[in-house]
């Protein structure tokens, strides 16, 4: 029997190309909530494009997301109903036209314009057409004219961040930390690595990448960092495939060397998905002793068994972090690297900005803290419990760890480990806090705690 025939949905654009996959992306991004980078490696898969075509996608991509405040408020300067009233699909292609316009000196206004009258008259038709037509060759016409001053909104606008988390930092630091931080966020960031061949020394990693072609140089704060600069195609090289290196910024490495585990040890990963600092945790270890990572979400846990199978070290197994573990006994360290807003990685997750709300800030300390006091009764005594997130908000950092410390007097701030790095720098109030604006690095929080002796 044949099967019947099964329909196609639409191409949200005609043609293929860069602007197309592009413009794919982004429905994507907005509709179904996708995740930047998966989404864009999703696409290209399908797209089948040139390397530099490929690049453009990524530039096209990250571009008009992380410059969509800045991108909406020049639209609607030439924008008679203004972009809250046009419709959805059209303010897509409206935005990644006026990015090309605005910031892409290499592709001609002309052609951005053509690109995008085609995408609109395929979504809406003649009228659309018109409209994106009218409203981008005035934007080509006349420029950007962002809001000057140091008003919630001007600065917004400007620095194309939400109003609300504008407000935040100008509570935080006042105009110039609202500023220099937006300015960071929008910077893209670096092609940060590390070994990840558990006795593979940087130096050694860093002369094979020189010898492909690229520009290498060691980081600033973690000692195994390597930033890689111009490399002719770092995910096809012979050292990624040989498994050389994993990307990672310095500030997540960072976490890894204040639990500073020993081989022979137990570890425990409480939310290892996806992997990177299990990873480097094994890596820390020499692949000598007994790490247990788990993740409460099963699809998760299952790519978390997939990701770490080559390392023999290492158990996955599925758990609520919320709940404590039962079964093995206590360990000498645990991580949690919580579930958090995200805030300190908007220079990869520009899309996280849009989608994040000031609600979502006290509903993730929250969690937070339960995982916490459920981790903490898998410590054994003198053991050390290390708590990060990805993000720089005082709920989920300071304040949550501060909290953690009233609720459980058998654990004490502890300082971080000597030797490998030097945390004077990092430090505040006897916490690890990187700043984008001020490190270079992703932001993030990092606290050390170990549980007392028995008396």
């Amino acid at each position: 029997m044949t099967p019947p025939r099964r329909e196609e949905a639409p191409r949200p654009t005609p043609g293929g190309g860069a602007r197309a996959a592009a413009l794919e992306v982004l429905a994507a991004l907005e509709d179904e909530s996708a995740f930047l980078q998966p989404a864009v490696d999703g696409t290209l898969r399908r797209a089948r494009l040139s390397r530099v075509d490929q690049g453009l996608v990524r530039e096209l991509v990250a571009g008009t997301t992380r410059w969509q405040g800045r991108l909406d408020h020049a639209l609607d300067q030439h924008a008679r109903k203004g972009m809250d009233q046009t419709p959805v699909p059209i303010r897509r292609v409206l935005r990644l036209a006026a990015y090309q316009i605005l910031f892409l000196d290499r592709v001609p206004d002309h052609a951005a314009v053509d690109a995008a009258v085609d995408q609109a008259r395929y979504l809406g038709g003649e009228p659309m057409a018109r409209l994106c037509n009218a409203i981008l060759r005035k934007l080509s016409e006349h420029g950007d004219q962002p809001p000057r001053g140091d008003e919630p909104s001007a600065l917004a606008a400007r620095l194309s961040q939400p109003r609300w988390l504008v407000l935040r930092w100008l509570a935080e630091g006042g105009p110039a930390l609202a500023a220099r931080r937006g300015a960071a966020c929008n910077r893209p960031a670096p092609l940060t690595v590390r070994p990840d061949r558990s006795r593979l020394e940087p130096e050694v990693l860093l002369t094979r990448l020189q010898a492909e072609g690229a520009t290498a140089t060691r980081g600033t704060y973690a000692p195994e960092a390597i930033h890689i600069e111009d490399h002719p195609d770092p995910f096809g090289s012979d050292s990624f495939g040989d498994g050389w290196w994993r990307v990672q910024d310095e500030a997540a490495q960072l976490v890894g060397h204040l639990v500073d585990p020993q081989p022979g040890e137990t570890v425990w990963d409480v939310c290892a998905a996806p992997g990177g600092k299990t990873r480097h945790l094994a890596r820390l270890m020499q692949g000598e002793g007994r790490l247990l990572a788990t993740d409460a979400h099963p699809g998760k846990a299952e790519r978390l068994a997939q990701t770490l199978r080559d390392l023999a070290c290492v158990r996955v197994q599925q758990h609520d972090g919320t709940v404590p573990l039962e079964g093995p006994p206590p360990f000498d360290r645990v991580l949690v690297d919580a579930p958090c807003s995200g805030f300190g990685v908007l220079r990869r997750h520009p899309e996280l900005k849009w989608r994040r709300t000031p609600e979502d800030i006290g509903r993730l300390a929250e969690l937070q803290a339960r995982i916490l006091d459920a981790a903490a009764l898998g410590v054994r005594p003198g053991g050390v419990l290390v708590y990060s997130v990805c993000t720089d908000t005082p709920e989920e950092g300071a304040r949550q760890a501060d909290a953690f410390l009233e609720r459980n007097p058998l654990f004490s701030l502890d300082d971080p480990p000597a030797g490998a790095v030097d945390w004077a720098p990092l430090m505040t109030d006897g916490y690890v806090a990187t700043r984008i604006e001020d490190h270079g690095t992703d932001a993030f929080f990092a606290a050390r705690f170990r549980r007392r002796e028995v008396p």
